[in-house]
């Protein structure tokens, strides 16, 4: 368990060190990366506008409306049915944006550039353009003197797409005319700066433009404060339409108010002029009636009975008061016409649920025609609330059709019993009877009229006052700072996302290069061991490395090959050594030489055999002749004592290859190449065997099986991980103390801490 555990924490701390060492390998490509990111987001942080918010504070009534039960100053001060979302969507709708606009100048650009930004000048502009015609023309002012300015326009197009240019010098103050513009520039104040800008926009399509930068949000959900915001790149203009629009809100509260309190008084007024009719017909009639008869009171029965007949008959009037009312609202709501107009009068308040549903369909209408401002009939929300109107109406007009049978019901009840209060009456003397009928009839219309005088001052009351409910709390402050773009975080968000794409972009190429890289890339895929590990050999064509700087570690690896070579099984007492890759460019010519040298330096009599005789190399490192060597050898031109050549190092000897034959393959498989191998072991300790690229061509694993030892040489950074299925297959057949070298590491992950480059290759030598 134990020991599982270990492998793991193993397992885990390699893959650390590989993420860690990906990130190190692209370092410069993931700071070149987080650097551009930086550059480009520091560049839109700083020429992206800056946005200002300015935040009023209202206080609205939210509490429903009340019919009954309410003194005369409550209704005063009533604001009608209000709740938050109906508010808030008044408040966003075009209607009140287009009569704040008439408080702030939206349609007058002026622009200026300040340390390559350009800024708007609001209420800053030392000149002042009036316009009728070339709305939305980007014209360039330049003052040129006290008197005299240059206006230009480039590139403009107009309603037929022709292109026009205008380019003039004018006077202040002096009215321009022409196909595309009509306009006349005042000077206000004198120019600090050498080039202007201006854009009039037309005024009479600012609303929409405008209405997007309005925000609306209810402090709390159960707060009655709400904050109206708006947002611009001017601090000022910000703060000015927040302001106006506020108190826009509250004007058209107050008008809505008064204009609601006129049609009650229509009402009331309609109703008064009947009751006042009949109230002067009945004092008349019952005047008479006394002169005629000479009767002053009533006995104390006929008193009683006038007196219920009386009660009933008000009743009677109050109920047919309700039924008009309620005809009339069935009418409207039937007809869809006027329906936010409805003023519930009239209506006795225990229907409060009809009160509910009507104002809940003014509502529901109000805010349709809010969203029709800016969306069609299709759209999701209209449609909803178009749903939602038809439904109300359906049960509205169900209501009332209900509630005018309960009226029937009741007013049948009431007339009978005003009926058998008549037979008691009937009953009494005639004129006790008669005096009695007038005098009922003149208490009715007299409480009558009492009562819709009383609501007419109250409703006089509430129109002619012009208190609202709804107030501004606090005012807009003009911004200092802007809301947005937020520049630190938008560079560090370029910063990490700078960061986020280098890194990403290392571990896929990571993941995509697979060239073997260091040890681990070979031995997690093969057994085979591996014989050591080479620095970067720096090239040299003269020299042989090793000899100098015999203290380097570069020869310090060398000797470690050379004792690792010692415990690899042989069965002869020379050893010999083939070297091999699998393609030009690993290294292997290199390795032959230094492995060569540093064998010579232990007193070993050491033999090289360029055998690779398509691209002979191992003559022009030693600077030696190659007019005859191995292909003249295999081929019996020549001895071999010819062709041993010694070098200017001890104990080192060079067989070149000689001129290139036609039939390499063929020579080196041939019994001649044994039999010099024979001859070889007994003169030299160490015989090295420079062989051509095992992926080229198959003379080195003919050449491998001659050998005692060897040595596959694959490079760092350049070997393809699909070279070792090759490895694979050779450590497969009988071949004797079969190793890898790999050439070209990175010492600095190994303790070495050399640099690198190269500067020899199988192909590339033939370019030097």
């Amino acid at each position: 368990m134990n020991t599982n555990s270990v492998q793991i924490d193993d397992e885990d701390e390699i893959d650390i060190k590989e993420i860690f060492r990906t990130v190190h390998r692209y370092r410069y490509m993931i700071l070149l990366l987080a650097i551009l990111f930086t550059v480009v987001s520091s560049y839109y942080a700083y020429f992206k506008p800056n946005v200002y918010k300015a935040s009023a504070t209202v206080e609205v009534g939210l509490e429903q409306r009340g019919y009954g039960g309410q003194d005369i100053l409550a209704m005063a001060t009533e604001s009608g049915a209000m709740n938050a979302d109906t508010e808030m969507d008044i408040i966003k709708s075009r209607f009140l944006t287009e009569k704040a606009l008439k408080k702030v100048n939206f349609s007058h650009r002026y622009y200026t550039t300040i340390r390559y930004k350009e800024r708007e000048l609001y209420k800053e502009s030392p000149f002042q353009v009036g316009m009728n015609k070339g709305y939305g023309i980007s014209f360039d002012f330049y003052p040129l003197d006290e008197k005299s300015y240059r206006l230009i326009v480039l590139e403009a197009e107009d309603d037929n797409g022709t292109v026009w240019n205008y380019d003039e010098t004018l006077p202040y103050g002096k009215e321009i005319t022409t196909e595309h513009f009509h306009l006349n520039i005042v000077k206000t104040k004198e120019p600090q700066d050498a080039q202007y800008r201006f854009v009039i926009m037309d005024p009479e399509n600012m609303g929409s433009f405008v209405q997007g930068g309005v925000s609306v949000s209810q402090k709390s959900k159960y707060s009655s404060m709400l904050e109206i915001s708006y947002e611009d790149n001017v601090p000022l203009r910000a703060q000015e339409f927040a302001n106006a629009l506020s108190e826009a809100y509250i004007q058209q509260n107050i008008e809505k108010k008064t204009k609601e309190a006129t049609r009650k008084l229509t009402f009331i007024d309609k109703q008064l002029k009947f009751i006042t009719e009949n109230l002067k017909g009945s004092a008349i009639k019952l005047e008479e009636f006394k002169k005629t008869t000479k009767t002053v009171n009533l006995s104390a029965k006929a008193e009683k009975i006038i007196r219920q007949m009386s009660e009933y008959e008000t009743k009677l009037t109050d109920i047919t008061i309700q039924q008009e009312m309620l005809n009339t609202v069935y009418e409207q709501v039937k007809s869809g016409k006027d329906i936010e107009s409805i003023a519930m009068i009239g209506v006795d308040k225990h229907r409060s649920s009809l009160v509910g549903m009507v104002e809940e369909l003014q509502d529901a209408i109000i805010k349709k025609k809010v969203l029709r401002e800016n969306y069609t009939e299709m759209h999701s929300e209209v449609s909803k609330f178009t749903r939602m109107i038809k439904q109300l109406k359906k049960v509205i007009i169900a209501t009332i059709k209900n509630l005018r049978i309960g009226i029937e019901e009741q007013k049948v009840l009431i007339e009978k019993s005003i009926a058998k209060q008549q037979k008691l009456l009937n009953k009494l003397p005639a004129d006790e009877r008669m005096y009695g009928q007038l005098q009922r009839k003149f208490v009715v219309n007299e409480k009558i009229y009492s009562y819709l005088l009383e609501k007419r001052s109250e409703t006089a009351i509430v129109k002619a006052s012009t208190v609202s409910k709804n107030r501004i709390i606090d005012r807009a402050l003009t911004p200092e700072f802007p809301i947005k773009p937020k520049k630190k975080l938008i560079v560090l968000v370029g910063l990490i996302l700078g960061l986020i794409l280098g890194i990403a972009l290392a571990f896929l190429r990571e993941f995509l290069d697979d060239r073997i890289k260091e040890e681990e890339d070979v031995t997690k895929v093969t057994d085979v061991p591996m014989l050591g590990l080479i620095p970067n050999i720096k090239a040299d064509h003269d020299k042989v490395n090793v000899f100098l700087s015999p203290k380097s570690a570069l020869a310090e690896s060398f000797r470690n090959l050379r004792t690792n070579l010692q415990f690899m099984e042989r069965e002869k007492n020379a050893q010999v050594i083939a070297v091999t890759s699998t393609v030009g460019g690993e290294g292997k010519t290199t390795i032959c030489i230094n492995l060569g040298g540093i064998m010579s330096m232990a007193d070993k009599k050491t033999v090289i055999l360029n055998l690779d005789m398509r691209k002979p190399t191992l003559h022009q490192k030693f600077g030696l002749k190659n007019t005859k060597g191995m292909s003249t050898l295999l081929s019996g031109r020549t001895a071999l004592g010819e062709v041993i050549q010694h070098t200017e190092y001890e104990n080192l000897d060079i067989i070149t290859s000689g001129p290139v034959p036609p039939n390499p393959s063929e020579l080196i498989q041939s019994e001649v190449m044994e039999k010099v191998l024979e001859k070889l072991r007994d003169v030299y300790d160490i015989i090295i065997l420079d062989t051509p690229p095992i992926g080229l061509v198959t003379d080195a694993r003919t050449l491998m099986h001659f050998a005692d030892t060897s040595i596959y040489v694959l490079r760092a950074d350049y070997s393809k991980k699909g070279f070792l299925r090759s490895v694979e297959k050779l450590s497969k057949e009988e071949i004797r103390g079969f190793g890898i070298l790999l050439n070209d590491v990175k010492m600095a992950k190994n303790g070495y801490g050399y640099g690198y480059g190269y500067g020899y290759g199988y192909y590339e030598e033939d370019k030097k």
